[in-house]
């Protein structure tokens, strides 16, 4: 068997969308002077399956070896950029950001041009800077629709109707996410079809729409269980769990929780495990347990605050407030309703109003 045609086939399954492939091909043997490459692409295989803390440790590996090639090394980094924006480590992203830049040079060419504008757009998102990221996306958008790349154009209207969102435009979150699932449709392209279901269910459910949050959420989750995106699968249930404990049926919910838990344990994500815990509390108080339900809406937010999640420590906070008010801890509660009210003020976000979250 030629030298690197593990690699090759790595490379292809990685583009069939075939992670868990690509990792029995990384199994061979490999020659040492492919290792970086090697690194690489098992990095870019647990990342597509959403297991951000094995792929990080890979990329950081490629990027601090001297022997790695530019192309290799810049990737990596702007790898690292997107993983750390996705866990809300919005200096990290930054820096690695830039290290990418820094690697590619004054003069990159076009592509890289768009993927280092695109994740700098996304790390503005996850800052919290929604305006500037719109501004941002939009520019990007009508680049992509006149080369009619629908892909890309689908993934830009998805990332704007989050923006659109989290700053309380929910009309026109809604808007955006059914624009992207239209460019992906264009694209035959299912997971991004999936995502724009995802983004859909979320929206709908804030503004007050539990049977179509219902119906996205679902949608999303047929999709996706065909593929071997562990994360994509685990937002489905969670999204399926809420939309569920938003229409009063608390027992189904708590089983859709309970997967999600499995699925984000398994994946090592804290902060969406901490979405779950708080959607268990949120049952266990509609059950009548608020002892239970105290107890997850601690540690969702123990969990939020470790990773500066404003959002989650803005619902945990309000949602441990109504807890301790139902036993009568009036005080305690009314000091953590106004904690909650200035965490919002300072991080420009409205999930203090969020009943319907």
């Amino acid at each position: 068997m030629p030298e690197g045609a593990a690699l090759e086939r790595a490379w292809e399954a990685l583009e069939r969308g075939e992670p868990r492939r690509a990792l029995g091909a990384l199994a061979a043997r490999i020659p040492a002077a492919l290792a970086c490459e090697r690194d690489f692409l098992t990095a870019e295989a647990w990342r597509a399956m959403g297991y951000f803390a094995k792929a990080e440790a890979l990329y950081r590996r490629v990027l601090s070896r001297a022997d790695a090639g530019r192309d290799l090394r810049a990737d990596s980094a702007m790898a690292l950029a997107a993983i750390c924006r996705s866990l809300g480590r919005v200096s990290p992203a930054r820096a690695f950001l830039r290290q990418a830049r820094n690697i590619l040079g004054k003069n990159p060419a076009r592509e890289n041009r768009k993927r280092l504008e695109i994740e700098g757009a996304l790390i503005d998102r996850a800052q919290g800077l929604y305006p500037q990221s719109l501004r941002r996306f939009k520019v990007l958008l009508s680049a992509f629709a006149a080369e009619k790349d629908f892909a890309s154009a689908a993934f830009i209207l998805w990332a704007m109707g989050g923006a659109r969102r989290f700053s309380g435009d929910l009309r026109g979150a809604l808007a955006d996410f059914k624009a992207s699932l239209g460019f992906a449709r264009k694209a035959a392209d299912k997971t991004a079809e999936a995502y724009a279901f995802l983004g859909l269910g979320g929206a709908a459910r804030v503004a007050g729409q539990p049977a179509d949050s219902e119906m996205y959420y679902g949608r999303a989750a047929r999709l996706l269980s065909g593929t071997q995106d562990v994360f994509g699968q685990a937002y489905a249930e969670c999204g399926l769990a809420n939309a569920l404990r938003q229409k009063g049926d608390y027992a189904r919910a708590g089983r859709r929780y309970e997967r999600a838990h499995r699925l984000y344990a398994s994946l090592g994500d804290a902060v969406d495990l901490a979405y779950v815990d708080w959607g268990l509390g949120q049952v266990a108080f509609h059950l009548g347990n608020p002892d239970e339900a105290r107890r997850r809406f601690e540690t969702a937010l123990s969990a939020f605050e470790k990773a500066g999640e404003a959002r989650g420590a803005v619902i945990s906070l309000t949602a441990l407030a109504a807890a301790l008010h139902s036993v009568g801890r009036t005080d305690a509660a009314e000091a953590l309703f106004r904690r909650a009210l200035r965490e919002s003020r300072r991080a420009k976000i409205h999930a203090h109003l969020e009943a319907l979250t």
